[in-house]
């Protein structure tokens, strides 16, 4: 959900969070060390029980020696049985520890651990009026890598009539571990939905776009379909097919730039597509990576055999490398490649493809600080560098929350291509943002954006990439 400047307020507030990581390792390795302890101080008390003046000097002998040569071998099994004896409690600790956990925060279904998280969202924009809905999450956590399986849906209403509903069903693990399976179901109404023109070099009258002026106002309405079915090839590979399918309705006011340009599209329709995904996954932890990278190729067709109305190719490629500087410290990167081949309606030329498929550039996915969508091509090229500093952290109510700071740089293009490619001009933007992370998985995140035509600020769930 895409929420600018003209937010008033964002209420959230989490029900239940997940137990991953709820309480760190520090507990049974001190029990393990605690009882370690406590046997030593009863052996020394036998000790000063003892008869005899001289037991104190034969002390140090009872050491284990720093060589084999030095000592004897029978202290060095009663040292080595002794540290067998701490690694078994410490494995026992942490298995009671863990159920425990699982116990406090989750509940059993089907003879798995569940665990909810909720969020009620409530706001009023500017243009689109006083906003209502709900978040929900579920996860099963018999699996943390990063789940055995993942449902999703939220509900999200405008007393105007804006719509942003989705349900989404995420199984990593399927039929023993072999597929990842994730189909998700959406319906979105689009009251504020703008249109700048389709170039890299459109000029946008700010102040008109803020007020929602009628020239760049259409409405959109698309229900849509979207199924991923993917094979895994050892630990980090997947390759699959993929199916979409969308219904756009659009409604463009008599003199809006929409209107008077009249691209292929401006009335909808249907566009269905069918292809095939790769993804070479190689980072730490899917929900908040900070070291590894990821790779992911998307070639999808859409055709009239599907029943779209238009027939075109989707080609798209996204890098992303994760470097841990400290242990609070990553530097993100991405890049991001996509290209559209023949009769591409606009809405379409907008949008961008792949895993994460949201509006294109501009917005608060790609290049943040200008107007969604205020540059549209047939090709698209975009890197962004985020610095993820993670310096408070701290437990409350048996959660872990973070709060961090991420400075940002986003610079990228589009071209069309019935025009030679030029190599500038370029657009860019920087700012910073702030973070508030939950058990590591659920991200509040809200970031400032600046570039030469203005700023903008938005407030979002889940991480920029």
């Amino acid at each position: 959900m895409h929420h600018h400047a003209h937010i008033l307020f964002l209420v959230v507030f989490v029900f239940t969070f997940l137990p991953l990581h709820a309480q760190g390792p520090s507990g049974p390795v001190l029990a393990a060390v605690s009882k370690k302890v406590a046997k030593a101080a009863t052996n020394t008390q036998k000790k000063k029980t003892r008869k005899g003046p001289k037991k104190r000097a034969r002390l140090p002998k009872k050491r284990v020696p720093a060589t084999a040569e030095e000592g004897d071998d029978k202290d060095l099994g009663e040292g080595i049985k002794d540290m067998g004896d701490d690694i078994k409690d410490f494995g026992e600790q942490m298995v009671m520890r863990i159920d425990r956990l699982i116990k406090q925060k989750s509940f059993t279904f089907l003879g798995d651990p569940w665990t909810v998280q909720g969020i009620p969202i409530f706001f009023a924009a500017r243009n689109t009026g006083m906003h209502l809905g709900v978040h929900i999450m579920m996860n099963n956590i018999r699996r943390q890598d990063p789940h055995k399986a993942q449902f999703m849906g939220q509900v999200l209403a405008s007393d105007q009539g804006q719509l942003k509903h989705f349900i989404q069903l995420d199984l990593p693990r399927a039929f023993n571990g072999n597929f990842r399976i994730r189909g998700r179901a959406a319906l979105d109404r689009d009251l504020q939905q703008r249109y700048f023109g389709l170039s890299n070099e459109t000029t946008v009258d700010r102040n008109a776009a803020y007020n929602n002026a009628l020239v760049y106002q259409n409405i959109r309405h698309q229900p849509s379909f979207t199924l991923e079915f993917l094979k895994r090839f050892g630990r980090n590979l997947l390759i699959g097919p993929v199916l979409g399918l969308k219904w756009s309705t659009i409604t463009a006011p008599a003199g809006s730039l929409l209107a008077q340009q009249a691209p292929s599209g401006v009335n909808g329709g249907r566009t269905h597509y069918f292809g095939l995904a790769i993804v070479d996954d190689r980072t730490d932890f899917e929900p908040y990576p900070s070291r590894g990278s990821a790779h992911e190729l998307f070639l999808v067709f859409y055709n009239r055999i599907l029943g779209s109305d238009y027939d075109f190719f989707r080609g798209t490629y996204e890098y992303r490398q994760y470097w841990p500087l400290h242990r609070t410290l990553t530097l993100a990167h991405r890049t991001f490649f996509e290209t559209l081949n023949g009769n591409v309606p606009y809405y379409e030329l907008g949008a961008t493809g792949g895993l994460d498929r949201t509006l294109g550039f501009g917005g608060s996915r790609f290049l943040r600080g200008y107007f969604e969508n205020q540059f549209v091509g047939n090709l698209k090229l975009a890197m962004s560098l985020e610095l993820r500093w993670d310096p408070l952290t701290f437990n409350m109510a048996r959660q872990v929350f973070t709060l961090g700071f991420v400075p940002f740089l986003d610079f990228g293009r589009v071209w069309n291509t019935d025009r030679p490619l030029t190599f500038g001009p370029w657009h860019a933007s920087t700012g910073w943002g702030v973070r508030a992370i939950w058990n590591h998985r659920f991200i509040l995140r809200g970031d400032f954006a600046m570039n030469g035509e203005g700023t903008n600020v938005y407030v979002e769930i889940g991480n920029h990439f």
